[in-house]
């Protein structure tokens, strides 16, 4: 029924006719056993009262724990002090005390059992929260809330809504954000539980004037007209940099640095600068014609010299769009350049492309060298140009070679103009090759010692040997793998007899690393001593 203060712990019995109630019953002609008995008892719904608040604290005598089948109508009540209580012959009362008391409850059972208990109701006092005055600031970033109570008891903490606050949880939360919010502050008395005594207040935080920019610098046309606006309030204070300007928007035509400062009503002072430039376009240093060779053509740059007013956006006449472009055909072109304030310069430059050499090598290649040891390969352009150069110096229209590599040749035309072609050779033999001796004699002489795996371009290789019962004895997975007819145990040498081989692997179909399906191989060894 509620929380019970220690005070109502200790039940007392009383003499009623001459004997005292003391809860034990005998059975004759066994050994006398003890039966705990519930005594009547006061419970309450607290055993605390907040001073100042209205909700009374409701105590109740518990009889039906001594007897759950008594009639609660035939017992009585007396409850003291009388005056302190709503009803004071009532079974449940409402108490509202002034100051911490005991109150006391006599109960006589309808066979004239009488039980006493009392319990004693500490009263907390009636205090008030502060939340301090209501904050209008510049800024509110970095600023702190802080509540006091006027009361010595330890207090729990809680800010709502927690938004913006560092700890909602403590009395002094410093504010994280610029914001404007009414927060509510409550104080609660610890230690009393969820329904103790509390009290609450309000205050406003507001963040007036934390911040002011003019926005980014200004690139603008010449004859233009830039208006500054700070997008603030008429009834602010503003300075202007130039003389005699309070308005709140400010109109140039000039380029400059123009300043402005700014105080609030309510006393918030900030400042920002903003460079304008007017421009008459992008400076453009494009000539006005060029020649060059086809090959490697020209670069045509149309990168402003006044960069100050980009970024800018560039818009040739065949299509590209970007500054530096690559031309090697003859013709007109022309440029469109916008810079950051709309302004646009455009410019023409004519290409004259002399024609260069056109010939090719072959494209990029393999060949097995291998399988042809010392022969040579040539590349070849055609003759009748003006000059040849390849790159190890060779001046002749075609080139020998032996292995592998990359060749680079620069013919040069009668008007001097070049070209120049490379080709990558690259050594690889495609066809791929298993060779496995038909015997070999591990005797210790230094000859055929051992059998090893040769070949050439094999991959993911399974290598498996096995003795004339099918038992396997020896196996291996790459190209220089070596037996020393050993068992497979390597407890002792097997003996001089056929073995029989298989072989599994896959190669290499192309110098770019594509692999094949698999292929199967088979053939025997001899072990000779």
């Amino acid at each position: 029924m509620g929380t019970r203060d220690t005070n109502s712990l200790s039940k007392k019995s009383h003499s009623v006719m001459g004997r005292v109630v003391l809860g034990f019953f005998v059975v004759f002609g066994a050994v006398p056993l003890a039966k705990v008995v519930a005594q009547p008892y006061i419970a309450t719904s607290q055993n605390f009262f907040c001073a100042g608040q209205s909700d009374p604290v409701s105590l109740y005598c518990n009889v039906l724990a001594f007897d759950p089948t008594t009639n609660v109508a035939d017992w009585t009540f007396e409850w003291s002090p009388a005056a302190d209580v709503s009803d004071p012959n009532a079974q449940s009362v409402l108490v509202t005390p002034m100051s911490t008391s005991t109150f006391s409850a006599v109960m006589t059972s309808p066979s004239g059992e009488v039980f006493e208990d009392d319990i004693t109701i500490t009263v907390y006092p009636d205090f008030e929260v502060d939340a301090g005055p209501d904050l209008f600031l510049c800024s509110t970033l970095g600023a702190s809330l802080v509540a006091s109570v006027d009361i010595v008891n330890s207090i729990t903490w809680e800010w709502q809504p927690a938004v913006g606050l560092s700890n909602a949880m403590v009395s002094n939360p410093q504010l994280t954000e610029e914001l404007s919010q009414v927060y509510t502050v409550t104080a609660t008395i610890d230690g009393l539980g969820a329904t103790g005594c509390f009290a609450t207040d309000v205050v406003e935080v507001a963040s007036v004037f934390p911040d002011m920019e003019l926005g980014d610098d200004v690139v603008a046309c010449a004859g233009e007209l830039v208006t500054i606006d700070p997008e603030l309030p008429a009834n602010y204070a503003y300075e202007w940099s130039e003389p005699g300007a309070i308005l709140p928007t400010l109109d140039v035509t000039t380029s400059g640095t123009y300043g402005l400062t700014v105080t609030s009503p309510e006393g918030c002072v900030h400042s920002d600068v903003l460079n304008v430039v007017f421009t008459d376009g992008p400076v453009l240093t494009l000539p006005d014609s060029t020649t060059t060779c086809a090959s490697p053509g020209v670069l045509l740059d149309a990168m402003p010299t006044n960069l100050a007013t980009g970024p800018f956006q560039f818009n040739w006449s065949h299509g590209p769009n970007d500054a530096v472009v690559l031309v090697n055909e003859s013709g007109t072109y022309q440029i469109m350049v916008t810079d950051a304030g709309g302004c646009a310069t455009s410019a023409a430059i004519a290409v004259l492309a002399l024609a260069s050499p056109e010939f090719y090598l072959p494209s990029d290649t393999a060949l097995c060298f291998d399988d042809y040891p010392g022969v040579q390969y040539a590349l070849a352009v055609p003759a009748g140009f003006g000059g040849y150069l390849w790159d190890n110096g060779s001046t002749s229209n075609s080139l020998l070679f032996s292995g592998p590599g990359s060749y680079g040749v620069v013919v040069t035309n009668d008007i001097g103009c070049e070209s120049e072609q490379n080709t990558l050779v690259q050594g690889f033999c495609s066809v791929p090759t298993l060779f496995i001796p038909t015997a070999f004699s591990p005797d210790g002489d230094g000859l055929n010692e051992v059998l090893r795996i040769e070949g050439r371009n094999l991959v993911q290789l399974d290598f498996k040997l096995f003795n004339r019962w099918g038992n396997l004895v020896w196996q291996a997975d790459s190209i220089g793998d070596y037996w020393h007819a050993q068992s497979l145990s390597l407890t002792h040498y097997v003996q001089d007899e056929l073995y029989i081989w298989k072989a599994k692997y896959r190669h290499y179909t192309d110098p770019s690393g594509s692999l094949s399906t698999w292929f199967e191989a088979e053939g025997a060894v001899r072990v000779l001593r």
